[in-house]
């Protein structure tokens, strides 16, 4: 089981290093877009269609590197209050009741689009470049399904934390980021 957990940590640690390096090249796509619009009155067609498409994926990509290090935000001003062993409970059904629903209608969604723009060979219909929609789909269903197996290993373990089997998710999160 523990393999299992660390695989799907390792995926998404790798999605966030994808993510990274998206920030480095929008940076670049914006410094050219910026220098060829001011110095040289050459805009871009492409450029603010690279940025966008590359900050949506970059986002999602690096939501399952943000969860196993617990920096999602959450409102549990009342939950850090009770026992560690309650928190893990409450843990497990808002994923089970909340989080694992709403990836699911989410991954549907994307599946579909992604699937539409690609049989389709949709383009971007507000972009004068035009580009192909589907790798932007194709992206953004990773990044939903990447998030939707880090949030069962989440709730794998804080089901276990529960059982007494390992230490809560929530006592370790810091140790993960450092």
């Amino acid at each position: 089981m523990t393999s299992f957990l660390r695989a799907i940590d390792r995926v998404n640690d790798f999605l966030g290093a994808i993510a990274m390096a998206f920030l480095f090249v929008m940076i670049a796509d914006m410094l050219y877009e910026v220098v060829s619009r001011r110095v040289f009155s050459a805009p871009t067609l492409w450029a603010y269609d690279i940025a966008y498409m590359l900050n949506g994926v970059g986002f999602l990509f690096a939501a399952g590197y943000t969860l196993r290090r617990n920096g999602h935000i959450r409102i549990d001003f009342l939950s850090t209050r009770l026992p560690r062993k309650n928190q893990d409970t409450i843990n497990l059904f808002v994923y089970l009741f909340l989080v694992f629903p709403a990836l699911i209608c989410l991954i549907v969604g994307s599946f579909n689009g992604w699937l539409h723009a690609f049989l389709t060979g949709q383009l971007e219909p507000a972009s004068s470049w035009k580009p192909v929609l589907w790798p932007l789909y194709a992206g953004i269903l990773i990044g939903f399904v990447s998030l939707t197996l880090q949030a069962i290993a989440e709730f794998i373990r804080h089901w276990r934390a529960v059982r007494g089997l390992e230490p809560s998710p929530l006592e370790h999160a810091d140790d993960v980021a450092a």
